[in-house]
């Protein structure tokens, strides 16, 4: 997968905006804009999704060479204003706490970025036209993600504590996945459950699950299907999800992954965050590693389990306290 230079800091009533045009000289209201989403405050145009969904959408065609259809571009815009919707909701929380990121920080960050990459202040600005960026905008689009990351550190991270007997129970429950620890690099579709979901509406979405499988099965490309179906942030890099270690994989897709062949699917596996088919990328054996490195790993997959739950359960919780509004 292409890392671009963002890689190091990785969320009223609905009326149409109209405007008139003529048609056999009478006039016609014609919709150019609408809304989309509202949250809270803030609302979501049409015109904001596309200006994401597009590009992406045209940029996961080439790529794969898959045409796309009515279902799943329709698919693809929800899933992009889900994403958009919780930014908002970041983005307003930082707002609410008053977190504030200064001009000097942000300048530090860019020097970050430019050195990290070994890029000169020319080449910099090269990298950001090409991928059709101004330096203004980078600069505006780096501030906010700076103040999300500290609005994070804050309200999550800070409360993120790893007790030695966690380390010690989890070495104990787990001492033969360190013995011989290999590692697995994964790629995943992955089709989650909304809150709120009928029976009826998970048995829809597991048949699909079914059916994108058997497309698998049939010959059709892993990569195309999960870029254009899965709703993960994989979805972007055609559901590569890169290496991972026993236990830092939710419990069912951590027992499949370790026991499938090289370059196999598995089944459809039901899990409590959706329907999940993987496939086994490569498996690697690893050096063996020193106690202190063992402690510090150990400390990693625990603390990484809690961040990703807290965060999870943040937004939520988040989402609850909101007015969410959305017609797409």
């Amino acid at each position: 997968m292409k890392r671009t230079i963002f890689g190091r800091f990785v969320l009223f009533p609905l009326v149409g905006i109209v405007a008139l045009s003529c048609s056999s000289g009478e006039s016609e209201a014609v919709i150019i804009d609408r809304i989309v989403a509202v949250v809270n405050e803030d609302i979501i145009t049409l015109s904001q999704l596309k200006e994401i969904t597009v590009p992406y959408l045209e940029k996961m065609k080439a790529k794969y060479s898959m045409e796309y259809n009515e279902e799943q571009v329709k698919e693809t815009e929800m899933r992009i204003l889900d994403q958009l919707i919780d930014e908002k909701l970041v983005d307003q929380e930082a707002k609410r706490l008053q977190i504030v990121i200064t001009e000097k920080e942000v300048d530090l960050g860019i020097r970050d970025v430019r050195e990290n990459n070994k890029l000169s202040d020319e080449q910099f600005k090269q990298v950001l036209e090409g991928e059709g960026m101004t330096f203004e905008r980078y600069r505006e689009e780096l501030k906010n993600q700076m103040q999300k990351m500290r609005l994070l550190d804050q309200e999550i991270k800070s409360k993120i504590q790893v007790r030695e007997e966690e380390v010690e129970e989890y070495y104990t429950q787990h001492t033969q996945d360190f013995n011989t620890p290999p590692e697995v690099r994964l790629q995943q579709i992955l089709l989650m459950i909304p809150p709120q979901s009928t029976e009826q509406d998970i048995s829809q979405l597991r048949q699909k699950a079914e059916g994108l499988l058997k497309r698998i099965k049939e010959g059709e490309d892993f990569s195309g299907l999960a870029a254009l179906h899965s709703q993960d942030a994989s979805a972007a890099s055609g559901g590569t999800i890169g290496f991972f270690k026993r236990g830092e994989l939710m419990p069912l897709l951590n027992d499949v992954a370790f026991s499938l062949p090289a370059g196999e699917v598995s089944q459809v596996i039901q899990t409590p965050q959706g329907f999940h088919i993987i496939k086994l990328l490569e498996k690697r054996e690893r050096e063996k590693m020193t106690k202190e490195e063992l402690h510090k790993e150990i400390q990693g997959i625990l603390y990484n389990q809690k961040l990703d739950e807290k965060f999870k359960q943040w937004l939520k919780d988040l989402r609850k306290k909101s007015y969410l509004s959305v017609n797409l």
